[in-house]
């Protein structure tokens, strides 16, 4: 797997959001892979990666932050709507 690459600060305040509010997401991975899960918390491991931390059913799972490509919220009346994190397109991360 690649050396963690943090993502913008602004990418942060949307996964704050969807973690203060418990929103249900829908995660695109940069490898293509879906997944869905409520937004719980984000924490720092041991070596610096960043991971949002969700729950599904009764399990917990979490996703290091740069290998999200876009979240999309699937609770009415969210405070935002998809947000592209990671341009697959673009050179810029």
């Amino acid at each position: 797997m690649k050396a963690y690459t943090p993502i913008k600060c602004s990418h942060h305040d949307f996964i704050e959001i969807a973690c203060l509010h418990h929103y249900e997401l829908n995660i695109e991975l940069t490898s293509g892979e879906w997944v869905r899960g409520i937004a719980h918390t984000t924490h720092t491991n041991a070596i610096r990666e960043e991971h949002l931390e969700l729950q599904k059913a009764n399990e917990k799972f979490s996703i290091r932050l740069d290998l999200i490509r876009s979240i999309t919220p699937l609770n009415k009346n969210a405070m935002f709507g998809k947000q592209l994190f990671n341009d697959l397109s673009s050179d810029a991360f």
